[in-house]
């Protein structure tokens, strides 16, 4: 499946701490694809202008820190160009990012890449405990995403996928355990025939 004449694309998004990582890396890994995320994308940004600090770690730039600043602007257009490359040369991938934005679906549309959409939810006590975890680990990004998330600045349907895709699947990873990506393997086939 890497190669196709017409590639599948396989595109998560749903709100931070709803499970959208564990999701796409079930997916790509069941489907043998290649996993491209605007997290470690950024992440390869921050530790490309990063310094050392004072205890001899990585000190990563402010805005590292700051969901939706520069650095994630950044990322984000990084991820549109090289999963159009990647459609554009006929590969099928998992791309995963908290919004499919229009600009990343108009790229994979423009490369006649079939592209299934998955929605990854969870209800709102569990999104919350997820976020209140990362944030006590000390993330500054997860601090900033748990603030905003009870603060109701992050309603599910900023999340949902747009139109133009060829389908949307939703998966639930409210209850925990290894994610159920067998409707996501069941859409695929349907959009490979």
């Amino acid at each position: 499946m890497l190669r196709r004449e017409r590639p599948l694309v396989v595109a998560v998004c749903g709100s931070p701490g709803a499970g959208k990582t564990t999701v796409a890396c079930a997916t790509a890994r069941r489907l043998g694809v290649p996993f491209l995320t605007r997290d470690e994308i950024k992440l390869g940004l921050g530790l490309s202008s990063a310094s050392v600090a004072k205890d001899g770690g990585v000190q990563l730039t402010p805005d590292f820190h700051i969901a939706g600043g520069p650095l994630s602007l950044r990322a984000e257009a990084v991820m549109v160009d090289a999963a159009g490359l990647f459609a554009s040369s006929g590969v099928s991938f998992v791309v995963e990012s908290s919004v499919l934005s229009r600009k990343l679906l108009d790229v994979l549309l423009a490369s006649d890449a079939r592209v299934l959409a998955v929605h990854v939810v969870a209800q709102e006590s569990v999104v919350d405990e997820r976020l209140r975890a990362r944030a006590a680990e000390g993330g500054g990004v997860d601090r900033q995403l748990s603030s905003q998330f009870q603060r109701g600045e992050m309603k599910r349907s900023i999340f949902e996928p747009p139109g133009g895709v060829g389908a949307v699947v939703e998966v639930d990873t409210s209850d925990g355990g290894d994610p159920d990506i067998e409707p996501i393997e069941a859409a695929v086939v349907a959009l490979i025939r």
